[in-house]
């Protein structure tokens, strides 16, 4: 006899649940049927503008100063798995490029799972990242997720393929 009042209750809350979301349709006037057309109009504009930029940058230094405000970054330094300095956006090229190297494969020898290395200092957060055999270190007020510094990582190899850059 107890399965009865169950049976009765499931379909006044089914119904009851049909009849909240027709009505908060009608006066909220949601439809989540259709493509947001103007956001994605808008993210493509903004994503057309920085592969312009980059396509337009001339110097080693142009493109790693476009992608530190593009990733919004304060600093970017990438180099091989030996330490010797790929791009670098600030002075310190060989001793950043060497402590970094020299930490993240410290790191990755203790925990060989490691992915990413996130470290929070001075106000700031230094994140190391190891992707197409080098190593990435980033400097930036707030941390990146994963995604974000593999999407820089993929910036940075995408523009060192496709172009000869001249060094100033």
């Amino acid at each position: 006899m107890s399965l009865e009042p169950d049976v009765i209750f499931m379909p006044i809350i089914s119904r009851a649940r049909v009849i909240l979301r027709d009505f908060a349709h009608k006066v909220l006037d949601i439809d989540d049927s259709r493509l947001p057309e103007n956001q994605i109009t808008l993210l493509k504009d903004h994503m057309a503008k920085y592969r312009r930029q980059m396509k337009e940058a001339a110097s080693l230094k142009e493109m790693v100063n476009f992608l530190k405000k593009k990733h919004l970054v304060d600093s970017i330094c990438v180099s091989e798995a030996d330490g010797s300095t790929v791009i670098s956006s600030n002075g310190n090229d060989l001793s950043e490029a060497v402590t970094a190297t020299a930490l993240f494969n410290y790191i990755s020898s203790e925990v060989p799972a490691s992915e990413a290395v996130m470290i929070k200092a001075n106000g700031g957060w230094f994140m190391l990242m190891q992707a197409e055999r080098r190593v990435y270190a980033v400097k930036a007020p707030a941390s990146l997720t994963t995604v974000e510094l593999k999407a820089l990582a993929r910036d940075v190899e995408k523009a060192l393929k496709n172009k000869q850059f001249v060094t100033n």
